[in-house]
């Protein structure tokens, strides 16, 4: 996939004006990984934020556990992009997968100068990561019921 449709199809720029888009653009590049490749580590102090441009990234624990999956279209890195705290999952490829990388530097200096574009990037990065959570939650209640099951056979 070209680099800009990535960017311009990603949840991350809904509601990006043209410039905006060519705003990221100009700092972005594009990264292709492997299948079973490490794309972010656990506890690494980066803070760039991530699109998945092509194929998809299995997200896991520090022990391994799958608990999510990243499809085209979506970014990854948001929460140490916003906290600027170290990663606190791993990514790893499945299958080949090209990723979009917006470094933090370059796009904190867009945002700080570009207040509207910032307001929906935050916007953005929010409605993923409520979904995000609401997929936590039913995972959680699901297991918790699971456990409850198997405490009264």
């Amino acid at each position: 996939m070209d680099l800009r449709e990535a960017i311009r199809l990603s949840y991350l720029t809904k509601g990006y004006t043209e410039s905006n888009l060519q705003a990221l653009y100009g700092i972005a590049r594009s990264q292709v990984f492997e299948d079973g490749e490490e794309i972010l580590k656990q506890f690494d102090n980066s803070r760039d934020l991530l699109i998945v441009a092509s194929g998809s990234v299995t997200i896991r624990t520090v022990l391994g556990e799958p608990i999510g999956q990243i499809k085209p279209g979506m970014p990854m890195g948001e929460v140490s992009f916003l906290d600027g705290r170290p990663r606190s999952g791993i990514a790893i490829a499945s299958g080949q997968c090209e990723i979009v990388v917006l470094p933090a530097d370059s796009l904190l200096l867009i945002l700080r100068d570009a207040p509207e574009m910032a307001a929906k990037t935050l916007w953005n990065i929010s409605a993923v990561l409520c979904a995000r959570l609401r997929t936590a939650n039913n995972n959680i209640a699901a297991l918790m019921a699971l456990d409850e099951a198997e405490g009264t056979l």
